[in-house]
């Protein structure tokens, strides 16, 4: 009896302490299963999110449409114009005869070097210089007799109207001879200017006729360059402003400030003149050759440019595509711009555009709003003129 509640107390004390002994390891273990579970879920869900993201991202390569793109920068921005100018000598002068007359003498010949007053040629004067002769003996006369009745008169000898017609009739040939001489020196075609024969347009033996052009004069040391400039620009063009000349005939470039600008439009062609001079220091350059005229009219320190090829029309409205990134995925954006002046392939965006924004040049044509895109490449930099 005693053995067996012996026997039955040592199996409830082992059966109590076989319990107090696996309860502390089995939620052990449960504990070890729950995190073992859970950190297969964790790996799961990674597994899972991964393999979306590369879904998505697959999906967007499938349907995106490879552009390149160039950031937008604030720069100086110029615009120019060029027009086409005449060399022109400052001093072009067109020697007329005085009076009309058959031409005797040409003494110069197209290219010559000639000196102020030198004389180009001699009409005919030969009845001025035969009354010249005549006037001449005749004064020759009146000035003895004169002279006689002024020594007489001084004496108190003679009549003082004796006297004084003597004085009267040489003082009325001398000036009749001084007429003579004037009426002489307009036979004679001078060159009022030093300078160069550019054309002869007389002939000896033919009538020379008073006011048309008998000889063509220029000096080469003082020319300059005329341009006719639309009306549009005339609030833009200034005295001073840098001109980029070219004369393309000598090879001669130079820059030059404008000496001249007309305020007047001509109503004919709706232009203005200016006019640049020619330094001195150019050689070769020679009247009625062509020039290039390219004039800075417009300049902004701190523009935004763009390829002019990029700017889209529809209607009135101008628009550009910007690469923008949404929720990881680039896209692509239309954007309704402002455009100002063009240079060359560039043009300025005054209205709805920033500075740091990435603009597509390339890859443009097939965009729409909202479109995924994958950029191929980057250009560093837009550049100005």
């Amino acid at each position: 009896m005693k053995q067996s509640a012996l026997k039955t107390s040592l199996i409830i004390i082992g059966f109590i302490l076989t319990f107090f002994a696996c309860g502390p390891r089995d939620n052990r273990t449960e504990l070890e299963r729950l995190i073992e579970e859970r950190d297969e879920l964790n790996e799961r869900i990674a597994q899972l999110k991964a393999e979306d993201s590369t879904q998505v991202s697959e999906e967007s390569s499938e349907n995106s449409i490879p552009v390149r793109i160039s950031e937008v920068k604030s720069q100086e921005f110029k615009h120019f114009i060029t027009v086409q100018g005449t060399v022109e000598s400052e001093s072009n002068i067109l020697v007329s005869p005085q009076t009309p007359g058959l031409v005797r003498t040409i003494h110069v010949q197209t290219g010559d070097r000639v000196n102020k007053g030198q004389i180009l040629a001699e009409l005919d004067a030969s009845v001025i210089k035969r009354s010249i002769e005549e006037v001449e003996g005749g004064l020759e006369l009146a000035r003895t007799v004169y002279e006689r009745r002024a020594r007489l008169w001084e004496k108190n000898i003679g009549s003082e109207i004796e006297y004084l017609q003597a004085k009267n009739s040489k003082e009325s040939l001398e000036k009749k001879l001084q007429t003579l001489q004037e009426q002489y020196q307009m036979t004679l075609i001078t060159a009022p200017i030093s300078g160069s024969i550019d054309e002869v347009m007389i002939k000896e033996g033919e009538m020379a006729v008073g006011g048309y052009g008998a000889f063509r004069i220029v000096q080469l040391s003082r020319l300059k360059i005329t341009a006719s400039l639309s009306e549009n620009y005339i609030t833009h063009i200034q005295q001073n402003d840098i001109a980029q000349i070219s004369i393309p005939v000598v090879g001669k470039d130079f820059e030059q400030k404008l000496h001249a600008v007309s305020q007047v439009i001509d109503p004919n062609n709706r232009t203005f003149k200016v006019e640049i001079r020619v330094p001195r220091e150019i050689k070769n350059i020679k009247p009625n050759m062509l020039a290039l005229v390219t004039i800075n009219d417009y300049t902004n320190p701190q523009a935004l440019v763009v390829p002019r090829n990029i700017i889209q029309k529809t209607g009135v409205n101008n628009f550009l595509f910007v690469a923008e990134t949404e929720d990881g995925i680039m896209k692509a954006r239309k954007r309704v711009v402002k455009v100002g002046e063009e240079q060359d392939s560039l043009i300025e965006i005054t209205e709805g555009l920033n500075p740091g924004e990435q603009v597509v040049v390339f890859g443009f044509q097939n965009l729409g709003d909202g479109q995924i895109i994958t950029v191929n490449g980057i250009d560093n930099e837009t550049s100005a003129i």
